[in-house]
């Protein structure tokens, strides 16, 4: 049981609808392991880059300094396997 506390305080999930908006992605949220961020929406800045996709979070303060979080998805090959 303490392993599985300590392995959710760094995880994040949420899902939703999404809507683009030039460079932005908004998460329209509807279910979250954070619970504060149902029905809320998460705007987010959007790269697209060759094969991949880079969602950056807003400057935010974290433990008093100013943050962003980067997040890359990479499309794999079509013959991985």
């Amino acid at each position: 049981m303490e392993e599985q506390a300590e392995a959710f305080k760094t995880f994040l999930a949420y899902a939703g609808r999404y809507t683009l908006n030039g460079d932005e992605v908004t998460h329209h949220v509807e279910v979250s392991s954070i619970q504060n961020y149902v029905n809320k929406d998460l705007v987010r800045s959007i790269k697209f880059q060759n094969d991949r996709i880079v969602l950056i979070t807003p400057p935010t303060a974290v433990n008093g300094r100013i943050q962003t979080i980067e997040l890359t998805w990479q499309r794999l090959p079509a013959d991985y396997a």
